[in-house]
């Protein structure tokens, strides 16, 4: 009895742990770009400025001030759609990607037209999170 108990307690936590490894693995560095390409656009979409400072890598922070960064932004275009058309990151089989080239298509409105416009960012991995070079 106690031999079949031991058994199963070691297949459970085989198992728990197998489970666990696979939710601690990382997501793709193409799906965390979307996900922060996004993400930074849903702010523009909403019609505002603040936040967007956010994003931008430690070096360019470096650089400039959130009050002169924001401060470029106007409020005459509404962001209408924002379609991510491509994602292409430099990994390697011997080295993780570390920069991601993004392109996107934005579709915008003012009070005269509408329009749309590709767009191309850089994104860079540094630590963990992914950040926008731009200026």
């Amino acid at each position: 009895m106690k031999t079949k108990m031991k058994a199963a307690s070691v297949a459970t936590l085989l198992l728990l742990s197998i489970g666990l490894s696979a939710c601690s693995e990382k997501i793709p560095p193409e799906e965390a770009v979307k996900q922060r390409v996004l993400a930074r656009w849903d702010i523009r979409k909403a019609g505002k400025v603040e936040g967007l400072y956010d994003y931008l890598s430690p070096a360019i922070k470096q650089t400039v001030s959130r009050y002169n960064y924001e401060g470029r932004f106007g409020t005459n275009i509404t962001y209408t759609h924002v379609k991510i058309t491509d994602i292409s990151c430099n990994k390697t089989d011997d080295k993780p990607a570390d920069v991601c080239q993004v392109k996107v298509y934005v579709s915008t409105k003012t009070k005269d037209f509408i329009s749309g416009s590709p767009l191309k960012e850089t994104w860079i991995l540094e630590g963990d999170q992914w950040w926008l070079v731009t200026m």
